[in-house]
């Protein structure tokens, strides 16, 4: 199957952006738009393609050429074509063209400049989004990576604005206080510059006009150097900013401590926007970020609370990797990304505890739909160098955003902590101000560590696939030897894995006996460890240190029951319990007249029952999920729900209401919030006990926790767990809890999130309910996401004649506008053909009549998605 943009077809650009000099006027229903171009010529063509996307060109004028400048327009292939004299690369080797014209910012294309939620009263809000190939939307450019250059920006605007904002610093010539002046002649409009004279990639621009309350404060460095900082936010919103101001500021010490990494301008922004199919943006300067994950206050749910803290500091980091140092094309945006978020996680670590962090971490690997593990199972997608794509937002994917960071961090295992970090370094000031390839960054590493990353990177970043590596053990108490055979085998196509193993023999007090990590790249491997007491189980593939999959062919029940409570490695507790869980499923499948075992139901009670253990820790290892960690059994997905639903009621039907309460009633109050988060996790895995729960007192304690709830996700978690139960009023309930929550934008989407979670019929009811609501916004991301990705996930319903008709008549409505969006719906369906075959054969005749219906709809990455599916 062909793509629309080949990695084979990459090259430089002939010719080379030096300095744009932009003019943008914002009215009411378009922009105008107008620029000089400083280019040089690599190669002596006769034409100039500019990129540019639905735009009205009005003028194009060679300033060096004394005749008329000859030019086309050609809106199907999405460019500009200049004719140049031909003697243009000899008489000026720099020339320059001048260009007015005019874009049409859309509310549902959220590419270049669009119109965001506007506040009452004020003009209409823009934000641009330009990442990949979004300036073209606005301008004409050589909308290429490598067409770094810098710029100087004049926004103009209502007067009416309180910011226009682009990137760099204000020209203090035109705006002598650093803010707008009103125009000459028109006290109307204001105009402000910016100049920003760090070379940048024309996808990092930024220009917005809009109505926003300012927060104001400054970090210092060491050396004394301080950076402005501005949180941007709706009106009257300034104390959501506190917070998140407070992280931006530790984030940036942390970050310079770590790194060593200085900012560069004035003034560091926050600015937050309420539509975007991405959480956040980097722009050289200014980072865009939604509402819902830029504020914190009553309504911030926890998951959102974490995920602040992570996208603070990776938009934060965008202005060292992928600003500073740019990737050579989209087809590396794993290098800016993987980087990126591995500073992150590292960041995350030192705010929350690190296997609370790490757990999560695991939960998106392995996420239904979308996590990297699932699209690789599909078999069409996990190459994290593409060969093609259609769309650049196709790499905007786990794969990039949580398989690539586990590449690093395996490489980082392999090569050593100081080597990798010195790699890292000789990277990044070898490229500081340029482009860099994939090979490029390879090559570093390869010259610091004296070691070729040919192989590593064959299997990693080229193929689709990942590793999964059984192990089998047995002691030899004669010679005291403990022994260990390894196989991988891998999913996809291609050779072996290199991977690094670490694993640890552990005593029945959790003591390690032996802990070691060693390089796996071969088919089967054999290790021998000598004078060691026999271990009561082994700990494997400590902290999930390879992405892929790892099974102990010789763990018993017993090892791991006491594995999930005493293993040092605490990942691998969790790990442990799972892996004990799945063997309850496969047995409970294989015969459904079975019961869950006193072993694994007295494993869970002691678990519980354990204080010493930290919430999040606890919480993890008591979740009873749909999601089994053995991958086989993910294709039930209808069966997975009976089961859970049968695992969790055993467990229910030992619990009594006292025994609820002892965990139920710890307090959260006063607690920091990270700890506050944990102790909410381990409450909710037994507000999900309740849902299943027949006992008199199950609706009541659910009832109560819901109304007693001081924190949001406290209050959303019960909900949930009502919602789901046999509650005879849950639906007036819901409703009643909908009534306060739709107040504001977190808890709208919090209590949009819920409605989609009920596993009966009547959910669809309730979601068209909410779609049809006034202030459903079927342009807004968040909320098209947070009413229907529950729902696309919900196993119960989904695979239901009625499910697969809500799924088909909700893709046809939404692709025409967001296909990003339409994606995740659809994400989970496309994984049909590991399904049992009746449901594999009515899902793929679904998906073939939304191919049929889409046809004469605009949405080519949905389109090709879909074709890939039904091959």
């Amino acid at each position: 199957m062909g793509f629309r943009y080949n990695r084979n077809e990459v090259a430089l650009p002939p010719f080379q952006l030096i300095h744009v000099e932009a003019a943008l006027s914002f009215f009411e229903t378009h922009v105008d738009g107008s620029e000089t171009l400083t280019l040089s010529s690599r190669t002596e063509t006769r034409t100039l393609e500019l990129d540019a996307k639905a735009l009205e060109i009005f003028t194009v004028r060679i300033v060096e050429q004394a005749s008329d400048t000859v030019w086309r327009y050609e809106p199907v292939r999405n460019k500009l074509v200049i004719s140049l004299p031909p003697d243009l690369h000899q008489s000026h080797p720099v020339f320059h063209v001048e260009i007015r014209c005019r874009c049409v910012p859309s509310e549902t294309i959220l590419d270049g400049l669009y119109r965001d939620v506007t506040p009452p009263g004020a003009p209409q809000q823009y934000v641009s989004q330009c990442q990949q190939w979004g300036f073209q939307r606005i301008l004409p450019i050589i909308d290429d990576c490598t067409a770094k250059c810098t710029f100087r920006t004049t926004l103009e605007g209502d007067s009416r604005y309180t910011h226009l904002i682009s990137n760099g610093d204000v020209d203090r010539t035109t705006n002598p206080d650093g803010i707008p002046v009103p125009k000459p002649g028109d006290p109307s409009r204001q105009t402000v510059t910016y100049v920003n004279k760090v070379p940048m990639a024309p996808y990092l621009f930024i220009a917005c006009a809009g109505t926003w309350d300012e927060l104001s404060d400054t970090v210092t460095y060491p050396d004394g150097q301080r950076i402005a900082l501005s949180y941007l936010v709706p009106k009257g919103k300034t104390d959501g900013a506190r917070l998140p101001m407070d992280i931006l500021k530790r984030a940036i010490l942390w970050q310079h401590r770590r790194l060593g990494y200085t900012y560069p301008f004035e003034r560091y922004r926050t600015i937050t926007m309420e539509k975007s199919n991405y959480g956040g943006m980097e722009n050289v300067g200014n980072t865009t970020i939604i509402t819902e994950a830029a504020l914190i206050d009553e309504t911030t749910g926890d998951a959102r609370l974490m995920y602040a803290h992570g996208v603070i500091v990776h938009e934060y980091e965008h202005n060292h990797c992928g600003s500073e140092v740019t990737m050579f094309s989209p087809f590396d945006m794993w290098l800016n990304e993987a980087y990126t978020v591995d500073i992150e996680r590292q960041f995350m670590a030192s705010v929350f505890d690190p296997t609370f962090v790490r757990l999560h971490e695991l939960d998106a690997l392995r996420a239904p739909g979308d996590g990297p593990l699932a699209l690789e199972d599909i078999g069409k997608q996990g190459q994290i160098v593409r060969e093609g794509f259609d769309d650049p937002d196709e790499v905007v994917d786990g794969v990039t955003y949580e398989k690539a960071p586990e590449v690093l961090n395996m490489l980082r295992q392999l090569l050593g902590h100081a080597t990798y970090e010195a790699a890292a370094a000789r990277y990044f000031a070898r490229y500081k101000g340029g482009n860099a390839t994939t090979d490029q960054f390879l090559a570093c590493f390869e010259e610091v560590s004296g070691e070729s990353l040919t192989a590593f990177s064959r299997e990693w970043l080229y193929s689709i696939g990942y590793p999964k590596v059984t192990v089998r053990n047995r002691y030899d108490p004669a010679t005291r030897t403990l022994h260990l055979h390894l196989e991988q085998t891998r999913t996809g196509t291609g050779g072996c894995f290199i991977l690094p193993f670490a694993f640890a023999a552990v005593d029945a007090q959790g003591r390690d006996l032996v802990s070691q990590t060693f390089r796996f790249d071969t088919p089967e491997a054999d290790l021998a460890i000598p004078d060691i007491d026999p271990p009561a189980f082994l700990s494997l593939n400590r902290n999930a240190g390879f992405y892929g999959t790892c099974d102990d062919r010789s763990a018993t029940p017993d090892q791991l029951a006491l594995q999930a409570r005493r293993d040092p490695d605490r990942v691998n507790r969790v790990e442990a319990m799972r892996r004990l869980t799945d063997l309850e499923h496969r047995r409970l499948l294989a015969d459904p007249d079975a019961h869950p075992s006193t072993l694994w139901l007295e494993t869970w009670k002691a678990i519980a029952a354990d204080n010493t253990l930290p919430d999040g820790l606890r919480g993890y290892l008591l979740q009873i999920g749909e999601l089994p960690n053995d991958r086989e059994l993910l294709a039930f997905v209808r069966e997975n729900v009976t089961i859970r639903k049968r695992l969790q009621r055993a467990i229910a039907d030992r619990l009594s209401e006292a025994d609820f309460r002892r965990i139920l009633d710890l307090p959260e109050t006063g607690l920091p919030i990270p700890a506050a988060i944990e102790r909410r996790t381990l409450k909710n895995a037994l507000f999900q006990l309740l849902s299943v729960s027949e006992a008199p007192f199950a609706h009541r304690l659910l009832v109560s926790q819901l109304h007693e709830a001081t924190a949001i996700t406290a209050r959303l978690n019960a909900l949930t767990a009502l919602w789901r139960s046999g509650h005879p009023d849950r639906e007036a309930l819901l409703l009643e809890a909908g009534e306060t929550l739709r107040q504001t934008l977190g808890g709208k989407l919090g209590y949009l999130h819920v409605v989609g979670q009920n596993q009966g019929e009547e959910v669809f009811a309730a979601v068209e309910r909410e779609a049809a609501r006034s202030d459903f916004d079927w342009s807004h991301p968040g909320m098209v996401r947070a009413l229907f990705v529950p729902l696309t996930l919900n196993n119960a319903q989904i695979w239901t004649p009625r499910g697969l008709a809500w799924l088909e008549e909700t893709i046809v409505k939404l692709a025409a506008f967001n296909e990003y969006t339409t994606l995740r719906l659809l994400a989970p369906a496309l994984g049909c053909d590991r399904f049992a075959s009746d449901l594999r054969d009515t899902v793929r005749a679904s998906l073939s009549r939304i191919r049929t219906r889409l046809e004469t709809v605009t949405c080519p990455w949905v389109k090709s998605r879909l074709d890939a599916a039904l091959q």
